[in-house]
């Protein structure tokens, strides 16, 4: 019975292996056509790796770039939003957004949030979901360790210090706990979405034939609001709401 149970351990670590193996061979070809100027090939590669079910930061970032390189905007945008997602300090990915949306046709002005979401939001963005778990593990497995403390030492005043320290820490643990898991629905299942046609017009309700509110191009940025047949209802970073079909976003 081990030994079954070891060679199917063994297996899993092989396929593993052989996974990781050929998705490190499809980057660096997809890397060496990007700098062979080979912009579409390099594409290619890359989305071969997405389909190989592995996600980076460095994956998100380059395909922005091979996007952009080809004029392709909106995907372009797309994927430096996905990598600042999972990075949200990397300096590097916020330069290029903000490089590709001055390319942009649109001119929408961003309706500030409340000062309490902005504020979490900003603390949410400072990490990763798995930094802030790690974060969260941490301040937690530390308050563990006072509460220990106050239940074998010995002294009254360690006693003390051990309790409040230990109560403390798993108090605060809660916060990134809480951060970890809403950067994670965050990073997973996001209700924003970009516009990848490169013009389409915002409609009053989910039919072709209805009121034409506005036109907007590829790169900019929407929340997901509701869906009905093949339209979702949208609403713009200036609070303007309205319909659009599955197929232009």
């Amino acid at each position: 019975m081990f030994k079954k149970i070891l060679l199917i351990l063994i297996c899993i670590y092989s396929v593993n292996n052989f996974a990781f193996a050929n998705v490190d061979t499809l980057f660096v070809k997809a890397n060496e056509a990007y700098k062979s100027k080979e912009f579409n090939k390099a594409i290619d590669l890359y989305e071969s790796i997405l389909k190989e079910d592995f996600q980076s930061k460095e994956l998100f970032y380059n395909l922005g770039n091979s996007y952009f390189k080809q004029d392709q905007l909106g995907k372009a945008v797309l994927y430096f939003e996905k990598a600042l997602l999972l990075d949200p300090t990397d300096e590097d990915i916020q330069y290029n957004l903000e490089l590709v949306k001055s390319f942009s046709k649109d001119e929408i002005t961003v309706l500030p949030p409340f000062f309490l979401a902005r504020w979490w939001g900003t603390l949410r963005g400072l990490a990763s979901s798995t930094l802030w778990s790690i974060i969260a593990l941490v301040i937690f497995w530390l308050g563990v360790a006072g509460i220990i403390v106050w239940l074998i030492a010995q002294e009254r005043e360690k006693k003390k210090k051990g309790f409040l320290i230990g109560f403390l820490l798993i108090s605060l643990s809660i916060l990134p706990f809480l951060l970890a898991y809403d950067k994670f629905n965050l990073e997973k299942d996001s209700n924003m979405a970009i516009v990848l046609a490169k013009e389409t017009a915002l409609k009053s309700a989910p039919d072709i034939e209805s009121t034409e509110l506005l036109l907007i191009h590829e790169g900019t940025k929407l929340e997901l609001l509701d869906e009905i047949g093949e339209w979702s209802k949208v609403r713009l970073q200036n609070g303007e709401q309205g319909w659009l079909p599955f197929s232009t976003f």
